[in-house]
């Protein structure tokens, strides 16, 4: 290295002296870093035209000081640790001139960038990102291969000299015959030029097109880089709205425009596809305005249903400028993209990007070249379309099992689908933040890089999500995740439920009910949402019929629900059709004010927009009755009747609508009762029968010491017999009960609601915590899907697989009888924090009570701040099922 040290032999100190000074400062002020080699004293001294012994008198001073460090066989080192000085300038300390600064040149505009880092990526188990590929599917050993190939052949020449500002005419050849045979686009490869990225690309059009006199056209919403890039150059920004069609080409400026930018293939973010029709006009409109087109095919290489309509530059490619990247099917951190333009603009936009960098690296280049040549982009892309379509296919399946129907967009095309929000859910912003504090990265339009011209309702009730970058299973479960934050955050009251029940949406948004069924590919429409049944893999539950000798399983208790959220109804017995929900179960409900369901017509909904007792206190006390044969409702409280009424009468409903208002006393207004006429209102969509295992119930009853109402799960059949937690052994198996022949489906994650006391209505508990406290999970009870009808009666046998003991879950060691320190759980995340061992690691010292730390301090895991702690209190036990 060399230091940049100025010796003046003039000067009446000693060029030694002088040496020990600058060097003294230049290590004082941090400009060399600590544990740095420094120059050997010959390679200073031939610097600085001085003998070695100067040089070797000025180190040994600084030894002596304890800024340098000799290592024998090493050399010279700034010492890690400086001799501490009274009155020591700041590291960079820089004497400046405040009146000359302040006073200085300043940016003529504020600029704004779109932020894609996604800096939450480490904290978070699940990420929704959108346009971000999967990393393990980005073809390594081919790109190992391709580099080395380029670096043998040519690499010295490559990396040594300046390229064509343009880019690899090589690889601006395979652009070109790409582009031709799959989006029938022609362009000469001298008309390509290869750039860092689409954003580049739109920058540099600004920079070509716009001005502060000038007018350019986007989409609302639109890509932020875009609308950020127009404003840059100082033009005025027009909106124009998109609708099912694209951008509505009716609504475009009649006065003169420079240049519009769209997405026409996949319309960011709400995926639509821009009409043939549409582009025609397009066209005309723009040679009207004198306006050039910026026709940006982000994720243009991604399609799973049907043909892609011809891009807008196969229809006018003398007014278009059409852009591509490779960010989508090989990865952002390539840097690479291109635009095709036409030829009277190829040279302006060859020298614009002369200006800005000279051109990208050569290495990347060449080997994205060959591989483009030799078929293997090709492959990749193929392989990429198989993954992500089985992707989106579990995350379209995932968000129909845990939100019911949904209406998304763009789920045909590209990298992410745009979610409408159902109600029952809270806004977009707010949904983000709770997912966050789950540990689920969502995104609403403005942290998913949109953008709008003007504020609508579309910012608040849409989601952005993608689905490239992880596994179905993944997807999953972080849609099941997310769903459970929405319901823990409605149990624990996080959120006002009244709050929830209307949120529209504007109406040049809404597609057509034709236009939602077409999102959903055609395997999703012939087929139900539930998983079919689990195919052997490694790691699974071996799993083998019970031995003879073993006891069997027998049901202890039936239950059925016929009013949303209110009493359970006792059965003897119950006959199940195949694939058909628990009957008479679930299928009256309280729809709040306000909600959005049709009385005539409900659907599925999320259970925040229903009545329930663990929701409004003053139902818990009450025991409701539904004859399932007369539909007579009587409602009890004590041994006082209170209310009966024919529900099978409609003139009935209001006086039932209206006793319901007056004991809840925090509703506005009337609640509507409604029945659903051939589905439910559980709290999943599916057709689902829930099972609990009582030997797991006890189990946690031992372990925590206190007693749990089997009732606060809400279960349909409740079994006994089988070893605790046997119950998850048994998913993806098939069991028989009586006469039924069932599949079971899943395990049922628990939410806030079992913190409710059937009886008093009470938030005594906090089961899921303690769950995942204690098994790093809130799942208790499975799910099953009835596959053979039949007849099931208390007492009758569960046969079921047998699961190897060696496998099964188990639960932690039971507690210790010694008295436990005082904990407080996070609503958000979880985390457990406890006065006995405190959090060293953020000053909190052991032995700090709860009520000490400053009101100022969050959680360590989520973020979430002090006031969303509560004392954490360990789960109880089942009562009497042991019986």
């Amino acid at each position: 290295m060399q230091i940049p040290l100025l010796l003046d032999r003039s000067r009446p100190e000693s060029l030694t002296a002088q040496l020990v000074e600058q060097l003294r400062e230049t290590i004082r002020r941090g400009r060399i870093p600590a544990a740095t080699r420094l120059p050997s004293s010959r390679e200073l001294s031939e610097q600085l035209a001085v003998s070695r012994n100067t040089v070797v008198r000025a180190y040994d001073a600084l030894v002596a000081d304890g800024y340098l460090d000799p290592r024998p066989a090493s050399g010279m080192f700034v010492a890690e640790r400086l001799p501490e000085l009274p009155f020591a300038a700041p590291p960079d300390a820089v004497e400046r001139d405040d009146h000359a600064f302040a006073t200085g040149a300043a940016p003529l505009r504020a600029l704004r960038a779109p932020d894609l880092v996604n800096r939450n990526r480490s904290r978070l188990s699940f990420d929704f990102f959108p346009g971000q590929p999967s990393a393990s599917l980005f073809p390594l050993k081919t790109w190992r291969r391709l580099l080395q190939s380029a670096l043998t052949q040519g690499g010295a020449a490559g990396l040594a000299h300046y390229g064509d500002p343009a880019g690899s005419s090589t690889l601006r050849a395979a652009i070109a015959a790409h582009l031709a045979a799959s989006r029938g686009v022609v362009v000469d490869p001298s008309d390509i030029v290869i750039v860092n990225g689409v954003q580049e690309a739109i920058s540099i059009a600004a920079r070509l097109f716009l001005g502060p006199d000038e007018t350019g056209v986007v989409e609302t919403p639109c890509y932020q880089g875009a609308a950020f890039a127009f404003e840059a150059s100082g033009a005025r920004l027009v909106g124009v709205a998109v609708d099912e069609d694209g951008l509505t080409v009716d609504a475009l400026p009649d006065a003169p425009a420079a240049l519009i930018y769209l997405t026409p293939s996949h319309q960011y973010p709400t995926g639509y596809v821009l009409s043939l029709e549409r582009r025609r006009r397009l066209v005309a409109w723009a040679r009207r305005a004198g306006a050039y087109i910026l026709e940006d095919d982000y994720d243009g290489d991604f399609r799973y249903e049907g043909s892609p309509l011809p891009a807008v530059a196969s229809i006018a490619p003398d007014r278009v400028l059409y852009l591509g990247t490779f960010s989508k099917s090989l990865g952002a951190g390539l840097r690479v993209g291109y635009i095709a333009a036409p030829p009277q603009l190829a040279e302006a936009i060859r020298s614009a990007k002369a200006l800005l960098n000279n051109g990208n690296a050569w290495l990347e280049q060449a080997a994205l070249a060959e591989m483009m040549r030799g078929g293997g982009f090709r492959a990749h892309l193929t392989r990429l379309r198989g993954h992500y379509a089985e992707s989106r296919d579990a995350l379209l399946e995932s968000l129909k099992r845990h939100f019911g129907e949904v209406e998304v967009s763009g789920a045909e095309a590209g990298l992410h689908v745009f979610w409408r929000l159902p109600a029952g859910v809270p806004d977009a912003p707010a949904l983000e933040a709770l997912a966050r504090r789950a540990r689920v990265g969502v995104y609403s339009l403005a942290s998913g890089g949109a953008f709008e011209t003007r504020p609508s309702l579309l910012a608040q009730r849409a989601l952005i999500l993608g689905y490239a970058a992880m596994t179905p299973r993944q997807i999953e479960q972080g849609v099941a995740r997310l769903s459970d934050a929405v319901d823990e955050a409605v149990d624990q009251r996080q959120i006002d439920v009244d709050e929830l029940v209307a949120r529209p949406t504007p109406p040049h948004y809404a597609a057509p009910a034709a236009a939602a069924a077409r999102h959903l590919a055609s395997r999703n429409r012939r087929r139900p949402a539930l998983r079919e049944r689990a195919r052997p893999r490694a790691g699974s539950a071996p799993v083998s019929s019970r031995e003879s000798s073993a006891p069997m399983p027998s049901v202890k208790a039936i239950y059925r629900y016929p009013i949303k959220g209110l009493s359970p109804q006792a059965m003897t017995r119950v006959t199940l059709e195949p694939g058909a929900p628990f009957p008479f179960d679930r299928v009256f409900a309280l729809a709040r004010p306000g909600a959005p369901i049709d009385p005539a017509e409900p659907k599925w909904a999320k259970k925040s927009l229903f009545l329930m007792l663990m929701l409004d206190d003053g139902l818990a006390e009450l025991k409701t009755h539904l004859d399932p044969a007369t539909r007579r409702l009587t409602v009890m409280q004590g041994n006082a009747q209170l209310l009966d009424a024919d529900l099978d009468d409609d003139g009935q409903w209001p006086a039932v609508e209206a006793f319901f208002r007056a004991r809840v006393a925090a509703l506005r207004e009337t609640p509507r009762l409604v029945r659903s006429r051939d589905g439910h209102f559980m709290d999943k969509p599916e057709n689902l029968v829930s099972l609990i295992n009582l030997a797991t119930v006890r189990s946690l009853e031992a372990q925590w010491g206190y007693e749990i109402d089997p009732l606060r799960f809400r279960a349909n059949l409740y079994i006994d017999g089988a070893e605790p937690w046997e119950e998850f052994g048994w998913i993806g198996a098939d069991i028989r009960i009586g006469e039924t022949a069932m599949t079971v489906d899943r395990r049922n994650g628990r939410c806030g609601a079992t913190n409710v006391n059937p009886v008093t209505g009470r938030r005594d508990l906090d089961i899921p915590g303690s769950l995942r406290a204690a098994f790093g999970h809130k799942d208790l009870g499975v799910y099953l899907t009835t596959r053979a009808g039949g007849e099931i009666e208390i007492g009758d046998p569960v046969e079921t697989p047998q699961v190897e003991a060696s496998i099964r879950p188990r639960p932690v060691a039971a507690r210790l009888p010694t008295p436990s320190p005082r904990r407080f759980i996070c609503r958000g995340c979880y985390f457990i924090y406890e006065e006995a061992q405190g959090l060293p690691r953020q000053d909190v010292a052991p032995g700090t009570p709860f009520a000490d730390i400053p009101t100022s301090w969050r959680c360590p895991d989520c973020g979430t701040d002090k006031g969303n702690f509560r004392p954490y209190v360990a789960a109880p036990g089942l009562r009497g099922a042991a019986s």
